[in-house]
């Protein structure tokens, strides 16, 4: 996975325990969700394909998904129950655990890799959404 390469929800391998973590229900579900109104289907498009980028806005997503900025948030959150900036965190976060599982990349490169602007932000956000850091996570689930 590379910065830039589009992301393809069906590839997430991810357990449902940490789905529901991260997503406060399974993936599929939060998917079928978004995609009941043409706006919410394009801004999670856009969230799938531009995750990576740490300059990724609120503003950029309503702007391409042909709404206002603010009901585009409103929307999210009655869909999903998160705001935009929970549902990009979260699933920028999904990429990063789909990476920790599959091959030993560093920290700083997973943060890096998936829109984190760095290792400090990536670890505050892993922290307060997973409940624990990424190394003793890493360490629990590579046994």
């Amino acid at each position: 996975m590379l910065i830039g390469e589009p992301a393809d929800v069906s590839s997430l391998k991810l357990s449902k325990e940490i789905e529901e973590i991260l997503f406060l229900q399974s993936l599929s579900n939060l998917v079928s969700r978004l995609s009941y109104d043409r706006r919410l289907e394009r801004a999670w498009q856009m969230v799938e394909r531009d995750y990576a980028d740490s300059s990724l806005t609120l503003d950029e997503v309503a702007t391409g998904s042909g709404a206002n900025k603010n009901h585009l948030n409103v929307l999210i959150r009655r869909r999903t129950s998160l705001t935009f900036h929970q549902l990009l965190i979260r699933y920028r976060l999904a990429r990063a655990v789909e990476m920790m599982l599959a091959k030993n990349y560093s920290i700083l490169e997973i943060a890096l890799e998936n829109g984190f602007g760095s290792i400090t932000t990536f670890e505050r956000n892993f922290r307060a959404v997973i409940g624990t850091t990424p190394v003793l996570f890493r360490r629990q689930h590579n046994k």
